[in-house]
């Protein structure tokens, strides 16, 4: 029976090759994956993935750990169907709505199989001196809950983020520009944790040094608040935060581009009691070696606040890398190597202890772009999380997955 539910999984994605090879033999691939209505444009999209995956419930290896359970494994079948709904031209005005679902299915463990959503909408609209940028995602949730949150169970949750940025250009080398910004993450009720939401808003400049870069400065000020999804936790005080950052932006030389920005962020909590203030730092830098191999690195420094203690501050520092190289001489197969490490310093507050979490990840994936609106992935992925607070696991992942669409 192990054995034939397996080659149903397999056979899904096998068959996902042979129907769009067929397709594209019959008919041209932007009469199905492209639809115009007047100057809407609708781009019907799809995936399918088959992954192995030896610790589905993110548990402990270690044998003196609070976990008593061995670590399970799974085969885990996704279908990924979603549309894109495009007004505009993505280079210049536009307005692009996307929507994803994503339908899980466990071989072994089938309670665990589940629904997601995904939302995204982007703006970006352009005058003579004025431009708007905006960005807005919602996620629903209900897969098994890893990472620092870690309940060993599915959770479900929602996630929303929103951005929007209006910039308006003084002269040839200045502008100013205004930016704000909401996240949220709201878990079950019953569950241990937190419910999360921050606010932000920045007020800014930018000066043209060079053709090719520019120098900002900005300042903002945000408040950040949790709230208890469950009775035997206590109702935290929320954080006040502001800070500055100063930096360069744009083509360094002719191989590196980036930005960098280096600030200082002072937070109080509303009740009175001491909080984290430190320096915060966020960078992200792409170096090209050759037309076929590129390098992106990105670290970022920031303070928060716990979703599993009331009151409890934390200084995130997170350095994060992707090497890629075209195999090929038609570019269509690349290599990607990539890794993250994080570091999570908590304070030690009246109800929880100072904690030291640590996340390791590395990635090697094979992409191959067999046409334009058709590719294929096979990636290995690994995760280490080490706390002397909450659970420590390790996770290996194969995936093979096909993606189908503009």
């Amino acid at each position: 029976m192990l054995h034939s539910r397996r080659g149903r999984c397999l056979l899904t994605i096998a068959t996902g090759f042979s129907v769009a090879g067929a397709r594209a033999w019959a008919v041209d691939a932007s009469d199905l994956l492209v639809y115009s209505i007047g100057p809407i444009r609708v781009r019907p999209h799809a995936a399918v993935a088959e992954q192995y995956n030896d610790n589905i419930f993110y548990r402990s290896s270690h044998t003196n750990s609070v976990s008593r359970f061995p670590a399970e494994s799974d085969f885990i079948t996704t279908i990924s169907p979603g549309v894109s709904v495009q007004l505009g031209r993505r280079e210049a005005n536009h307005f692009i709505l996307d929507y994803t679902l994503d339908k899980s299915w466990y071989l072994d463990h089938q309670d665990e199989g589940h629904l997601d959503h995904a939302v995204s909408f982007n703006t970006f609209l352009e005058g003579n001196r004025l431009s708007l940028t905006g960005s807005d995602h919602v996620q629903y949730l209900s897969g098994i809950l890893g990472g620092g949150q870690n309940l060993g169970a599915r959770v479900t949750r929602y996630y929303f983020a929103d951005d929007y940025r209006l910039d308006y250009r003084l002269g040839e080398r200045t502008s100013v520009y205004a930016d704000g910004s909401f996240n949220a993450t709201d878990y079950q009720k019953g569950v241990p944790l937190y419910d999360d939401n921050a606010i932000r808003g920045t007020a800014g400049f930018s000066f043209k040094a060079t053709e090719k870069t520019s120098a900002f400065g900005e300042f903002y000020y945000g408040q950040e608040a949790t709230d208890p999804n469950d009775v035997s936790l206590t109702k935290g005080p929320h954080a006040d935060f502001f800070g500055g950052f100063v930096g360069m932006r744009g083509d360094f030389t002719s191989r590196l581009k980036g930005s960098v920005k280096v600030g200082y962020e002072s937070r109080q909590f509303s009740d009175g009691t001491p909080a984290a203030s430190s320096p915060v730092v966020e960078a992200t830098l792409d170096q090209r070696f050759s037309d076929r191999t590129s390098l992106s690195l990105s670290y970022s420094r920031r303070n928060s606040l716990s979703v599993q203690a009331a009151g409890q501050g934390y200084t995130s520092d997170g350095l994060s890398g992707q090497l890629r190289h075209v195999l090929t001489s038609d570019g269509k197969l690349t290599a990607l190597l990539g890794g993250t490490f994080e570091n999570d310093d908590y304070e030690k507050v009246a109800l929880a202890a100072a904690r030291h979490d640590q996340v390791y990840r590395a990635s090697f994936a094979l992409a191959y772009n067999i046409q334009l609106w058709l590719a294929a992935r096979l990636a290995y992925q690994f995760e280490k999380y080490d706390s002397n607070v909450v659970i420590d696991y390790h996770v290996n992942s194969v995936t093979l997955s096909i993606q189908v669409g503009y």
